[in-house]
């Protein structure tokens, strides 16, 4: 018998989404197999037929959040190089911020206390060529040290200002979000250079 794929990926979103809603609220490893199924309506054969493990399941959540945040923040930077006027940049910004906003419940999560720290280090580690390729100009005078410092300061600050705004709705608009993340991570790293 053929499995249809668009059951298979709607089997695979519940169980990631019950997964989700239990990890939101209690380390991962408080949390069980049969508690995700119970909650996703499935039975455990139906986890293991996809998954190894619970953390197996993460990982795949994870490496897929980290790769669409990593395109969207190259596309981000893309526009930048082409047209690096202010509304470009605020509007470059914005598509980023709204990237977070739609994943929310995920990252909300990975970058608060409770989640992976491991995510936060590999989310860097994906952003900071990005950063130095876009953002900083080749031929400043800073030496590799100091430049690594500056990404390393500037991608905590923007991601930690990022988690506070998704765990605080309604204080800032994304707009206003994006015109920070322009001010103190984009303009204020170019200034320094």
């Amino acid at each position: 018998m053929k499995k249809r794929p668009e059951k298979t990926e709607q089997t695979k979103a519940d169980l990631k989404e019950a997964f989700w809603r239990l990890y939101a609220d209690k380390p991962i490893e408080k949390i069980t197999v049969g508690e995700v199924c119970k909650l996703a309506g499935y039975n455990r054969g139906t986890f293991y037929l996809h998954y190894r493990d619970l953390y197996e399941m993460l990982a795949t959540i994870e490496a897929s959040l980290l790769e669409g945040m990593t395109e969207c923040v190259e596309a981000c930077m893309k526009r930048l190089r082409s047209d690096s006027s202010k509304i470009s940049l605020i509007a470059a910004c914005k598509d980023v911020v709204l990237y977070y906003e739609r994943n929310k419940p995920f990252i909300t999560v990975l970058l608060s206390e409770q989640g992976d720290p491991a995510f936060i280090y590999k989310l860097k580690a994906n952003l900071k060529p990005l950063w130095r390729e876009y953002v900083i100009d080749s031929d400043n005078a800073r030496s590799e040290g100091e430049i690594d410092l500056m990404l390393e300061y500037t991608l905590a600050g923007t991601l930690f200002m990022i988690s506070r705004w998704l765990s605080n709705p309604g204080t800032t608009s994304a707009r206003q979000l994006a015109h920070l993340i322009y001010d103190f991570s984009i303009k204020d790293v170019r200034n320094r250079l």
